[in-house]
């Protein structure tokens, strides 16, 4: 070092800066170790802008505007004024790295903007449940502390190292001036970029600003899930005046994982259009009308409850305090989601949650009433004994679908509407149960799979694995409506969020949305919507949005099965959004 300080500056430099866009360029799935021009500038300023300024891409050859101000601070400052920063500069680094991380996974994993406030609630409630599901071991914990702790050892002997070489007398004039070039153009870049320099896509990047982005994006929404009211929402979902003179019965089911990115993958379009047709073959021999569209989720990647809210509840929710302020919220005062204006309708009212869960019985009546449902039947309820399979780990969706059929039809005598997620499909995609002829085969005893641990696969196993499970998924749901079905029956397939892992941020939020019938008529009718016929869909842009459906559906059904046709209800593309709902 003492011979060498300045390639010993510059690559400790080069190290720790790069440490900070590293995260988010693996987690965003891009393999963006490169700068990518993507659009294609049409001008030498615009490939200047995107080089110098912003670009989409989020490779890690960006800057930290503190990092390269401090560093030049320090090489400026005279021997007694280091002392104090000594301590300081690393402490400094220690939070920016620490934010990179956070922002890492928030944006690169799940498509969150960074809101500390929205992010603690849902790592509060998720993570544990998270940790459980995956099976984390005492091990792993003691792991990831030995590797915390030399991962800090190292960054401060870098630090160390760094900082005794920008102080070396033996630093060239010609790295001096590098360094004050950086830092001249951190303060231009500052200034023309202003607050974009929070946004990941700035090339010059201000970790103060994106704290500062990050805690007014917090204060907006705890203002947005506290000071709203109910009113609009109240009256625009009441569908009192629209009452049903024919009742079919209705099934929601949200396939986990069932993404558009289906469309958009060599490895998965051409099987997965093959399956498409294959099944609806199968469907349109027994009578069956099919109508399919993309419907744009507020979530990516996780956060289901969040996606099936938004679509029961006509709501875009999109952050977990949302879900939290509405679950708290409606325990006494009922909200008119769907199951709520079914229910109404003389509809007996069902959830099926077929995931083992230690959640507690009181969080389980809370969940009841915010969804306004009759009968929860859940994993202790149904009396499964054979193995089970992936996530949770579950019973097979092929056995809990035909059971509480044949449980919710023994006695009851009101048109029904059930309202389920499957879970066969859920990351890690592996292991999956057999599709049999006879689904109670599948509740006998017997040797439990083994667990996939998904961090020793490979990419092109994942995929292989989730085109495996949206297959065995989507066959077992055409048996389950060839089995169970009538002319008196409307099933509704929709996609929770594109799968974890396997997709990235370029693929969007679509996921698939299947309506079937065998009243023609009905189905037709949402092709005035965006729908197309069939199981397919031939544009990748989203016909409708998660919290539009809703209300798109009491309109279709109150015009086709109402007492009175020729009033339709109000169709709300967007739902009813949150901003508009503020008490003035």
């Amino acid at each position: 070092m003492r011979r060498h300080p300045n390639g010993t500056f510059w690559g400790s430099f080069l190290v720790l800066n790069s440490l900070l866009f590293l995260p988010l360029a693996w987690t965003s799935g891009e393999n963006a170790l490169l700068p990518s021009l993507t659009p294609a500038p049409q001008s030498l300023g615009a490939a200047l802008g995107q080089l110098f300024l912003r670009r989409t891409s989020f490779d890690p050859w960006r800057l930290s505007a503190e990092l390269t101000l401090s560093l030049a601070l320090w090489v400026g400052l005279r021997q007694k004024w280091r002392l104090w920063m000594r301590a300081l500069l690393p402490l400094l680094y220690g939070l920016m790295l620490s934010y990179a991380l956070y922002e890492a996974v928030a944006i690169g994993i799940y498509r969150l903007q960074p809101s500390v406030y929205a992010q603690y609630f849902l790592v509060r409630d998720a993570l544990p449940k998270l940790l459980q599901h995956l099976g984390a071991q005492a091990r792993v914990y003691l792991g990831v502390a030995l590797g915390l702790l030399g991962l800090l050892f190292a960054l401060w002997s870098v630090w160390r190292v760094l900082l005794d070489s920008a102080a070396s007398p033996r630093l060239s004039p010609i790295s001096r001036r590098v360094l004050n070039g950086l830092a001249a153009y951190s303060l231009l870049a500052l200034a023309l970029l202003g607050r974009q320099s929070a946004q990941p896509e700035a090339v010059l990047s201000s970790f103060t600003l994106k704290l500062w982005d990050n805690l007014q994006t917090s204060v907006t929404l705890y203002q947005r899930v506290h000071q709203w009211n109910d009113r609009p929402i109240q009256r625009l979902y009441d569908y009192s005046a629209f009452p049903l003179a024919r009742k079919p019965h209705i099934y929601l089911v949200f396939v986990e994982s069932y993404g558009s990115v289906l469309y958009q993958r060599a490895s998965f379009t051409e099987p997965y259009r093959a399956l498409l047709s294959e099944l609806q073959r199968q469907l349109q021999a027994h009578g069956w009308q099919m109508a399919t569209a993309l419907s744009e989720s507020p979530t990516w990647g996780g956060g289901s409850w969040l996606s099936y809210t938004s679509t029961l509840f006509g709501l875009r929710i999109d952050q977990h305090p949302q879900y939290l302020q509405l679950l708290n919220r409606y325990q006494t005062e009922r909200y008119p989601s769907l199951s709520a204006t079914l229910n109404d309708q003389g509809y007996h009212t069902v959830w099926l949650s077929a995931l083992e869960d230690d959640l507690s019985e009181q969080g389980w009546q809370q969940y009841t009433r915010l969804l306004a449902i009759d009968q929860l039947i859940r994993y202790k309820d149904m009396g499964f004994i054979g193995p089970r399979y992936g996530w949770g780990p579950s019973p097979p969706d092929q056995w809990s679908l035909h059971w509480v059929h044949e449980e919710l039809t023994r006695n009851n005598t009101r048109p029904l509407f059930l309202f389920t997620i499957t879970q066969n499909s859920h990351y890690p995609f592996a292991p999956l149960p057999p599709l049999v002829q006879d689904w109670r085969s599948l509740n006998q005893p017997g040797e439990q799979p083994p667990a996939v641990d998904p961090q020793t696969l490979r990419l092109t196993t994942l995929r292989a694995n989730y085109l495996e499970a949206i297959t065995l998924e989507l066959r077992l749901l055409t048996q389950w409506i060839l089995d169970i079905g009538d002319a008196n029956s409307i099933f509704i397939l929709i996609g929770d969020h594109q799968p974890p892992a396997v997709s990235r941020r370029a693929d969007g939020y679509a996921t698939p949305i299947h309506i079937l019938s065998q009243d023609a008529a009905f189905v037709q009718a949402f092709q005035q919507y965006g729908f197309k016929a069939g199981l397919a869909v031939d544009s990748l842009q989203p016909a409708l949005r998660h919290e539009g459906f809703y209300s798109l559906f009491m309109r279709l059904l109150s015009s086709r099965y109402g007492i009175n046709q020729l009033a339709q209800p109000m169709y709300l593309p967007k739902g009813i959004e949150l901003d508009n709902l503020h008490l003035h």
